[in-house]
């Protein structure tokens, strides 16, 4: 048995007396005495002699120069006691004064694997007035008949999912969009609510709107009923009108606008823009326009093979090079608008950072390995079909089954896959240095190669993913000035403005 599995299982029950058994190894003669620590399992990634990192699997890391890593991996780290003390702090070496807290990392990593899944996304109806070039939806005209969730399967689709185990439920309005049907919405928020006085689950609601469709009625009722929402704001009026436009190719930039300056009067909401091959111009511009319309915090969206977004490839999709180039860019200017005193967070950065430099549990776990489709996360379609994750409906293969003739149960026997397909094992992830903080996706790999299984020398998710990582460590590493705003933003230091 893996030596760490070994430890964190008797970890679990027995006191550290009991647990010294897991630091021994037994011949036909009897216990043979080792040493008292056990190099962990790690990995490497070299940026300069003076800056080798090296990661574990339950998250832990640190930055080493040349001579200490050569300590480390010829099994010298007792001629250098501070260096020893570094690596046990970090977990790159298994004691008896760390043991446990290697195990609590590796089960905060791993939480979403047994919690159940909590988000739970709602498409209520496929029409649409907008028809942005890269939706993953498909969405339907506004007149289009046959696409809106009826309230038969909206109960069945509350019924189902409060058959998860999960404590915190989130349940979010996807559409088309979604405020074209919200008498469903109303409906599922309140069967939701009557049903949880048996389960008592902790609710939160979030409709994902264009925000044109507000009226003062659906205004009021969300206000009175705390339902959140989120809205996109892919940039500059140009930019924007080139990839979200109404139906009829009519300009949406300005009405969007004039929406958001009416809405912020009531809510506190974000928006995020969709990156395409047009954005790659408008890097500085982008943050320009949020910091020009109140927004504090960007999430920016690379494109996945999905959609309209796989359909339109070649006119406005893009190398994973020249995305890394570009959020390179955008980065570049967050770092010097916080450097200015100007707050402004990056939000992915953020749930990047949490996972780099700190030990809470996961709740973005699109970002995860194994990933959170099913397990984290389940999406219902306007006819109550039920898929792994939001962006997979783009995909019959990512189909798990109906509300109305499938279980929760039925479900979560299928998940076991899922977890398998994303947990890296699969596809050599766990070979990468970044995996503790990464994770594959099985819908953009399909996307984009037509198998779930990803080759990763040419997955352009997993190019992404690992450019950001490693550009996110330089930062770290290299510029104390740099690092300061990222562990503000991590919530690790109050800096200020930053």
């Amino acid at each position: 048995m893996n030596f760490l599995i070994a430890s964190w299982e008797l970890c679990k029950t027995k006191t550290s007396k009991e647990v010294k058994v897991a630091f021994s190894f037994y011949e036909d003669k009897g216990p043979v005495k080792v040493e008292e620590f056990e190099v962990n399992r790690y990995l490497t990634h070299k940026f300069d002699k003076e800056h080798i990192v090296v990661t574990t699997d339950h998250g832990g890391w640190v930055c080493l120069n040349k001579e200490e890593f050569d300590l480390l991996r010829y099994n010298k780290i007792r001629e250098d006691p501070q260096l020893y003390k570094l690596l046990e702090e970090k977990g790159v070496i298994i004691t008896l004064n760390n043991i446990e807290s290697i195990t609590r990392q590796l089960r905060n990593k791993f939480a979403h694997v047994s919690r159940g899944a909590g988000l739970h996304i709602i498409t209520v109806t496929l029409r649409c007035n907008h028809t942005c070039v890269y939706c993953h939806a498909k969405s339907k005209p506004l007149e289009a008949e046959g696409y809106d969730m009826s309230k038969e399967d909206a109960k069945k689709v509350v019924e189902f999912l409060f058959e998860s185990p999960a404590r915190d439920i989130t349940i979010e309005f996807q559409g088309g969009e979604p405020l074209l049907n919200f008498p469903v919405i109303k409906y599922i928020y309140e069967y939701s609510q009557e049903l949880n006085k048996r389960y008592n689950k902790k609710l939160m609601y979030i409709i994902v709107t264009n925000a044109v469709g507000f009226t003062d009625e659906i205004k009021d009722y969300m206000k009175k009923n705390n339902i959140r929402f989120c809205s996109s704001l892919d940039g500059p009026k140009k930019l924007h009108d080139k990839q979200r436009k109404y139906f009829g190719h009519k300009s949406s930039y300005d009405e969007v606008i004039k929406k958001f300056k009416e809405l912020k009067k009531d809510f506190n909401f974000s928006a995020l823009p969709t990156i395409t091959k047009e954005s790659l111009n408008y890097p500085r511009e982008i943050i320009d326009e949020y910091l020009k319309n109140g927004f504090s915090n960007i999430m920016s969206r690379n494109l996945n093979f999905a959609g309209f977004a796989k359909q339109l490839w070649e006119q406005i999709g893009y190398s994973s090079e020249e995305f890394l180039e570009f959020w390179k860019k955008v980065f570049d200017y967050e770092l010097e608008l916080n450097k200015k005193g100007k707050k402004f967070l990056d939000s992915k950065i953020q749930v990047i950072l949490w996972r780099l430099l700190t030990n809470r549990t996961r709740g973005f776990t699109c970002f995860g390995s194994p990933c959170g489709a099913l397990i984290g996360q389940i999406s219902y379609d306007y006819n109550g079909d039920i898929y792994t994750c939001d962006e997979s409906r783009s995909f019959d293969i990512f189909k798990m089954g109906n509300v109305n003739t499938h279980s929760y149960k039925d479900i979560m026997i299928k998940a076991k896959d899922i977890v398998s397909l994303t947990s890296g094992f699969a596809s050599m992830c766990d070979a990468c240095p970044w995996h503790p903080y990464c994770g594959t996706c099985m819908v953009a790999t399909y996307g984009a190669q037509g198998s779930v299984v990803p080759k990763l020398a040419v997955d352009h998710e997993c190019k992404i993913r690992k450019g950001m990582i490693e550009y996110i460590f330089k930062k770290i590493l290299y510029s104390k000035e740099d690092r300061d705003i990222l562990l503000g933003w991590a919530g690790l230091r109050k800096t200020n403005g930053k």
